[in-house]
C-alpha cells in the first residue's frame, strides 16, 4: 500500500539549530505571509511538538512516515481540528521554509466542516445557509484568504465594510459577526482576538401616529395619498388601504 504521505527529501541531514533558530525562521516566514501573532505561534508551537515527538530530529531527517506518525497521534490525543492546524503547520514548515514538497491528504473542505458542525449541533436550515453565505463573503472580500490565516482585524475590516460601503442594516451585520463568530469559535476552534468595527446604524422607526400639524400638511398637498382605514364591527376588527387623494379625504364621511 502506498504512503499516503510522500516527502521528497533533497537536502542533507543536519541538527536542530541551537537557540531555536529554526523555529525563529519559521516565525518571521509567517510574519511575512501576514498571519496574525495567535496563528504564527499556533504554527510554530505545532512545528515545535513536531520536531519533539521525534526526539529533536530536524524535519531534513525525516519524511513521510514520521509525519504521518504525529499528525495520527494529534488526531488520536486532541482531535480532527488540532490535527488539520498541525498539518496545515508541517505543509508551511517543509514547503515555504526548507524548500521540500510534503504532500498529504486533502483536509475537508472548510465549508463542508462547517455544515457538518451545524448538523450536528442541529442548527435550522436557514441558519445553516445564512452562515454559510456570510462566511463565503468573508473569505472572497479578503482574496480567497483562508479564515485560519487571518483574525481579529480582518473580521473588523469586513464588518466595517459592511455598515460603511455596503450601508447593512443593524440586523444584517449582526448575523455577519454571529457566523464569523461561530466559524473561528465553533469550526476553526481558533480565538480570532479582540476586534472593533464600524456599528451599523439602526434605521429611525416611523412615528405610528400623524400629529394634528402633519395631517393638515398632508390635506393641503392635495397628492395622492395611501391611508389605512380601520373598522370594526361587533364582532370583527379589519382594516383596508385606500390610495386617495386629499380631496377625496375630505369628503369621506364615517358613520
Amino acid at each position: 500500500m502506498q504512503d499516503p504521505i510522500i516527502l521528497q527529501q533533497t537536502t542533507k541531514s543536519a541538527t536542530v539549530p541551537q537557540g531555536g533558530k529554526l523555529l525563529d525562521r519559521f516565525r518571521l516566514l509567517l510574519i511575512d505571509k501576514g498571519y496574525v501573532p495567535v496563528m504564527v505561534e499556533q504554527h510554530a508551537a505545532w512545528a515545535r511538538g513536531y520536531i519533539l515527538f521525534h526526539g529533536t530530529r530536524h524535519p531534513q531527517d525525516m519524511g513521510g512516515a514520521e509525519a504521518r506518525q504525529y499528525l495520527e497521534h494529534v488526531g488520536e490525543s486532541k482531535g480532527a481540528k488540532d490535527r488539520e492546524q498541525a498539518r496545515a503547520a508541517l505543509v508551511m514548515l517543509y514547503q515555504d521554509l526548507l524548500g521540500q514538497e510534503l504532500q498529504l491528504p486533502k483536509p475537508k473542505r472548510l465549508l463542508d466542516q462547517v455544515h457538518e458542525v451545524m448538523r450536528v449541533g442541529h442548527y435550522s436550515v436557514r441558519t445553516e445557509e445564512c452562515y454559510v453565505h456570510w462566511i463565503k463573503r468573508y473569505i472572497f472580500f479578503h482574496g480567497t484568504r483562508h479564515p485560519a490565516e487571518m483574525g481579529g482585524k480582518e473580521i473588523a475590516e469586513f464588518l466595517t465594510h459592511l455598515a460603511v460601503r455596503q450601508t447593512v442594516s443593524a440586523s444584517t451585520q449582526a448575523q455577519a459577526l454571529n457566523a464569523l463568530v461561530f466559524l473561528y469559535k465553533q469550526v476553526l476552534d481558533i480565538d480570532p482576538g479582540r476586534f472593533d468595527a464600524v456599528r451599523a446604524q439602526r434605521p429611525r422607526r416611523l412615528p405610528v401616529v400623524m400629529s394634528r400639524a402633519e395631517v393638515r400638511a398632508v390635506l393641503a398637498a392635495n397628492v395622492p395619498s395611501r391611508i389605512c382605514c380601520f373598522a370594526t364591527t361587533s364582532d370583527h376588527f379589519f382594516s383596508r388601504s385606500l390610495r386617495i387623494t386629499s380631496g377625496q379625504f375630505r369628503s369621506l364621511r364615517v358613520s
